[in-house]
């Protein structure tokens, strides 16, 4: 929530108004909103002129839903007369200074941003579920975790909010520090690992430990840095801070750690959570170890809060996977799928394919992995799919791959000794939509004649693939 007070603030005078002739500064909006499909009663629609899609085109149906307001930088003359549109040279830049108006008059609100290359949305979904028991928490909507998804969730702040789980992404170094030092600073942060992704921005995975590290920076003196203790990257990063560190993790050294670790690891495994010589058994919903992980990291922030451990488990042993992410569905020919098609880079491929390696089968069941490309990786593609195929011999039985860099997951795969009659490749140009969807339905017509009732099926690919449309193919 926020009123219009706080949007004159930020921009020094730096506007003009179209309708209204008098504009209320106390108006309040309770959200910004950048899809008009999205806005409620009241919401300020924010128009933003896209490389491919100008957001001033979409401010009559805004109105028509009931926003309060847009923000432009040219007024459109189909709006309602009386509808205000807020008229400024930078819409982006006027939405941050918004957010830092609006942020510096939440005093009592602890900000905890999370990043790293895997796991940042289930473990923001984790720890605002864990927080959210002991007081009202504002969290990250979907995967808004940029320049305009940042200050959009700031915006949604109410007065008794008292933690604000914020998952923070980077695709260049210097771009956590900039939304740090431009719109919020994090009181709390939360590392969760440093991978191979985005390397098509970042270059190299030194860069991606700078670009990560950045938010640990920017901690003050008495902030918390939480750190994945078993990930040497995060581990080392305690040195760029004088915020207090709690690690997490499976490792000795770990405060707040994870230990004894049974059961099933595609529906969930249990373990023993373990700080301050207190322990609690946790029987997990979230598959794989790196489940596990998330669940720790969520944890280490519930004691942060100085929440009781009853508290925790009970928040950790409701968590299910989030859309897309893990999820226990229906498969061909009766076969259980896990639809893990919202994103992928090597390390969390190889982390699900290794909690289906452990999952138990009956007799004669085979475990199938239907892949797509991965994006952003740049002169790294080639490299990154063969070591993820290279992974999957003697943990999977058989291999799907979709797109253009999937040919090398199979190369991989073969290498590493899976026969070759064991693995699958349908080429498509990914950037040819209608090519793309017709290897997927010849896929799709492999799973529906092959798969077997007793198999189990994980679809993945990142998100530009698309792989969710699958799904309906294969009911």
């Amino acid at each position: 929530m926020f009123t219009l007070n706080d949007i004159l603030q930020g921009n020094e005078g730096k506007f003009c108004f179209h309708g209204p002739a008098v504009p209320d500064p106390a108006q309040v909006f309770p959200a910004a909103q950048h899809d008009s499909r999205q806005v409620g009663k009241g919401d300020l629609f924010v128009a933003i002129k896209g490389a491919h899609v100008d957001g001033h085109r979409f401010i009559p149906a805004a109105a028509g839903a009931g926003a309060g307001a847009a923000l432009c930088s040219e007024p459109v003359d189909d709006a309602p007369p009386d509808f205000l549109q807020i008229v400024v040279p930078d819409v982006v830049q006027v939405i941050h200074a918004t957010a830092r108006v609006r942020t510096q008059r939440q005093e009592n609100t602890i900000f905890i941003g999370i990043t790293g290359s895997n796991g940042k949305t289930s473990t923001k979904e984790a720890t605002a579920a864990v927080l959210s028991r002991q007081a009202p928490t504002l969290k990250t909507l979907a995967s808004y975790n940029n320049e305009i998804g940042y200050p959009l969730t700031l915006l949604r702040l109410e007065p008794w909010h008292r933690y604000a789980v914020l998952e923070m992404g980077a695709q260049w170094v210097g771009e956590l520090a900039w939304l740090c030092d431009t719109i919020a600073r994090p009181d709390w942060s939360i590392i969760t690992n440093v991978g191979a992704a985005h390397l098509e921005y970042f270059g190299t995975q030194e860069r991606v430990i700078i670009a990560k590290s950045e938010l640990v920076q920017a901690l003050m003196p008495d902030g918390i840095a939480i750190l994945n203790y078993d990930d040497i990257n995060v581990r080392n990063m305690s040195a760029k801070t004088a915020a207090r560190v709690l690690y997490y993790g499976l490792g000795e050294g770990a405060a707040v750690r994870g230990s004894d670790i049974r059961g099933d690891a595609v529906r969930g495994l249990t373990f023993t959570l373990s700080y301050a010589g207190q322990a609690q058994r946790i029987q997990l919903r979230l598959p794989g170890v790196h489940g596990v992980m998330i669940a720790l990291a969520a944890a280490a922030a519930g004691c942060a809060a100085q929440m009781s451990f009853d508290e925790i488990r009970t928040a950790l042993e409701a968590l299910s996977p989030a859309k897309g992410r893990s999820e226990i569905k229906p498969g061909p020919n009766g076969s259980t799928l896990i639809d893990d098609t919202y994103n992928a880079n090597r390390q969390s491929i190889i982390a699900i394919t290794a909690a289906t390696g452990t999952a138990e089968l009956a007799p004669g069941g085979k475990r199938w992995a239907v892949l797509g490309d991965i994006f952003e990786l740049g002169q790294y593609a080639r490299e990154e799919h063969l070591a993820s195929g290279e992974a999957l011999a003697g943990t999977i039985d058989y291999l799907v791959a979709l797109g253009d860099q999937a040919r090398f997951y199979v190369e991989g795969a073969v290498q590493a000794g899976m026969p070759e009659k064991c693995a699958y490749y349908f080429h498509a140009d990914v950037e040819n939509a209608q090519e793309l969807e017709a290897a997927k339905r010849a896929a799709a017509d492999l799973l529906k004649r092959e798969v077997h009732g007793d198999d189990l099926v994980l679809i993945k690919g990142s998100r530009g693939m698309r792989m969710e449309t699958m799904l309906e193919m294969l009911r």
